[in-house]
């Protein structure tokens, strides 16, 4: 009976001194928007955070031995909190937003989705000019941008909508003039989740609209921006394939 404890005494010696040696998984926190249709980017929905951003970050994390604790916030407070260095990523980011925040930070950005914000009106009001845009719906907390000095002269006023459902909505019923939004969640959206074949809105080229990239961004954590770099460069495979999983 001595014998039997001396030996489960000792295989729980080995156990421990096995699991002392393992090393701790990191886990850093992203910050993240609460918008529900974001998709294929993102979405928020029934307190689960997915999407093709989180799929990417995901293999990211599995490949270096990491893991993201998503912190789902409002747009304005995740951005507070993220330069305010309570937060270990942000995601998504951009240099060229709130610039503000950003004076006299030392921040490491690396490129991880493409995008297009610009305007999109009703077909008949395709190549009117800017001029016809008098009250221009956005979503609540985003920041028009090429539409600064206009809105600054009174020459533009703003609407913000909460959801993208009621954005679209006051634009079908001509309630504002245009909605400035990201493209591709307009377009994904309602083909994918009103599944319609219907033209109901159509993108402006000629009005200004603003284009670069989507970015992984940290405070904190330079060296992993730079190692998440490397994994965007390297598997181009992999990331073609998430893409296509998520109709990017």
């Amino acid at each position: 009976m001595r014998h039997l404890a001396c030996c489960g005494l000792l295989l729980l010696c080995v156990q421990a001194g096995w699991a002392a040696e393992q090393p701790a998984v990191k886990v850093f926190t992203v910050g993240v928007e609460d918008y529900e249709n974001w998709l294929p980017y993102s979405e928020y929905s029934n307190g689960h955070y997915g999407g093709l951003g989180r799929a990417i970050l995901d293999a990211f994390a599995a490949h270096k031995g990491y893991r993201f604790d998503y912190r789902v916030y409002p747009l304005k407070r995740r951005d507070w909190l993220f330069m305010r260095g309570e937060l270990d990523f942000s995601f998504p980011d951009n240099p060229n937003w709130v610039v503000e925040l950003r004076a006299g930070l030392d921040i490491a950005y690396a490129p991880m989705l493409d995008f297009i914000d610009g305007v999109l009106v009703l077909p008949e009001h395709k190549g009117k000019g800017v001029e016809r845009l008098k009250l221009l719906g956005i979503p609540l907390g985003f920041t028009p941008y090429p539409y600064a000095s206009l809105i600054e002269s009174g020459a533009v006023r703003v609407e913000e909508s909460r959801d993208y459902d009621s954005l679209y909505l006051k634009l079908i019923k001509k309630r504002v003039d245009g909605v400035y939004v990201n493209t591709r969640i307009a377009k994904y959206y309602w083909a994918n989740i009103q599944k319609s074949e219907q033209v109901v809105f159509v993108f402006d080229p000629e009005l200004p609209y603003a284009s670069g990239s989507w970015y992984l961004s940290s405070i904190r954590h330079p060296r992993v921006i730079e190692e998440f770099e490397v994994f965007m460069r390297d598997n181009p495979q992999l990331i073609e394939r998430l893409k296509q999983q998520y109709g990017f």
